[in-house]
C-alpha cells in the first residue's frame, strides 16, 4: 500500500482492469464525475484547467475547480506553457486532488497558438521543466502524468527522449 490512492489502483492484484475518465472539455465538472462514479470509476480527471488563470483569478479557481470528499482519487490536468504557472498552480490545487496531469496533447488552434497542449511536443525542454520543476515542489504521494497524442516518428523520438533524461 502506498500513500496514493492513484497508485494503489494500478498495484491492486484483484483489479483485472483500471477504469479511467480521461479529461474531457467542458464535461468533467463535478456533477459528471460524481455520475461516473456511480458506475464504478476508479479515477477521474478535471477537464483542462489554464494554470496561468487559476493562479492568477480567485474567480477562475472557484468557477474551474470543484470538488468534495467522495470525488477521489482525482487527477487535476493543467494547461500550461510554463513551468512557473504550472507549479503555482499545482501548489495551489494539491491539497484537493491525488495527482496532477499536464496537458500536451489539445490540438484545439487556441492552444496551439499560444504554446499549450499539442503545441508543447515541439518544445520537450519546457515540458521537461515542467515535470522537473514540480516533482521538486509536490509531496512525494502525489502522482504527476503527461497527457501526449503521439504523431509521427519525429515526435515519438522527442517523447522517449523526455522519458529517458
Amino acid at each position: 500500500m502506498s500513500n496514493n490512492p492513484v497508485i494503489d489502483l494500478f498495484d491492486d492484484p484483484s483489479k483485472k482492469f483500471v477504469k479511467i475518465c480521461a479529461p474531457m472539455v467542458r464535461y468533467s465538472k463535478l456533477q459528471f464525475r460524481k455520475l461516473i462514479r456511480m458506475y464504478e470509476c476508479d479515477l477521474c480527471f478535471t477537464p483542462m484547467i489554464m494554470a496561468d488563470s487559476y493562479v492568477k483569478s480567485a474567480k477562475a479557481r472557484a468557477h474551474e475547480f470543484q470538488t468534495d470528499a467522495d470525488d477521489r482519487p482525482l487527477i487535476v490536468q493543467f494547461g500550461a506553457n510554463n513551468s512557473s504557472d504550472f507549479v503555482n498552480a499545482s501548489n495551489l490545487i494539491i491539497p484537493y486532488c491525488d495527482g496532477i496531469d499536464l496537458n500536451c496533447g489539445c490540438p484545439q488552434r487556441w492552444a496551439l497558438n499560444d504554446g499549450y497542449g499539442a503545441q508543447l511536443l515541439k518544445n520537450p525542454e519546457i515540458i521537461k521543466d515542467c515535470v522537473r520543476q514540480l516533482r521538486n515542489h509536490l509531496p512525494a504521494n502525489k502522482t504527476i502524468s503527461v497527457k501526449l497524442r503521439l504523431l509521427d516518428n519525429h515526435r515519438q523520438k522527442e517523447c522517449r527522449s523526455l522519458s529517458t533524461n
